[in-house]
């Protein structure tokens, strides 16, 4: 016997004119292009990283992880995972407006 599943299906267009509603009604991954955000984050991570600290052993303190952890981040090597990006969007305001400023001159 085969144990129960969900399947989920998402349909993007509004089928009716809704004139009183917003039409961005678009799911995130019809927004962003999930792969290049994934392919591309070393290199954004890296950026923001430059642009804030003087050094990696500066973000190997402030994000409480090893040098060689913030040296795979300063190069773009790897990009931190969620509790970091999360460490930084809570302690930085113009975090938010670094990366929509990334995106925008990416796109």
């Amino acid at each position: 016997m085969r144990p129960p599943y969900l399947t989920i299906v998402v349909k993007n267009v509004v089928s009716c004119a809704d004139t009183g509603a917003d039409q961005q009604r678009n799911s995130w991954s019809n927004q962003f292009d999930p792969y290049w955000l994934k392919s591309n984050a070393p290199d954004l991570w890296s950026g923001y990283f430059r642009s804030r600290f003087r050094s990696p052993r500066e973000v190997a303190l402030f994000c409480d992880v090893s040098f060689q952890t913030a040296l795979n981040w300063w190069g773009a090597v790897t990009a931190p995972t969620s509790h970091i990006a999360l460490l930084v969007m809570l302690t930085d305001p113009d975090a938010s407006a670094y990366f929509a400023a990334e995106l925008a001159r990416a796109a």
